[in-house]
């Protein structure tokens, strides 16, 4: 019995990693974007191996969904079917809230700079309570990035059909593994 069920697994998992490989995004990766972003950027802090911008300096930036990415770049997302006037519109609340979440992130990224360079660079650097101010400064400043986040997917969600919504979990599930 354990080999059936083994290969039923083996059968739906392709068919659905199949299914993933066949469609196509909505609209193109936005590189002109990303260019852009990781120009604003600027370089990343001396401990940091890779920077995700504006997406690291958020309070919750791993287990909440950026479903911009998902309804309109992944590779599944021509199966939402989104018309014309869905796919404006989610640009459209991308434009309004990525310039806020773009602006507070670097806001956050100098803060954090300025406490490396202040606590970790230098042998002789300052206390650590003297820093107690500034870190509640790029915590108040991360909250207010996530609750943007929020709007953003209540946004989205607001603009999608409840199957809209649910086929982009399934496809946006399957490929997070």
């Amino acid at each position: 019995m354990k080999p059936i069920t083994t290969i039923t697994s083996l059968a739906v998992l392709t068919l659905l990693l199949s299914t993933s490989a066949l469609a196509k995004p909505n609209l193109p990766p936005p590189v002109e974007d990303v260019v852009k972003m990781e120009k604003a950027a600027g370089p990343a802090g001396a401990f940091t191996t890779k920077e995700n911008f504006p997406k690291d300096y958020f309070l919750i930036p791993k287990n909440l969904p950026y479903l911009v990415g998902m309804t309109l770049y992944d590779p599944s997302s021509s199966n939402l079917e989104l018309s014309k006037e869905q796919i404006d519109a989610i640009l459209k609340i991308k434009k309004e809230l990525m310039a806020n979440a773009i602006e507070k992130a670097l806001k956050v990224k100098k803060l954090e700079l300025e406490v490396v360079e202040k606590i970790a660079i230098k042998h002789q650097g300052v206390k650590a309570t003297d820093l107690h101010a500034t870190i509640d400064e790029i915590a108040k400043l991360k909250a207010e990035l996530t609750k943007n986040h929020l709007d953003c997917i209540e946004k989205i969600k607001a603009v999608l059909t409840p199957k809209q919504f649910e086929e982009m979990l399934d496809y946006g599930i399957v490929n997070m593994f």
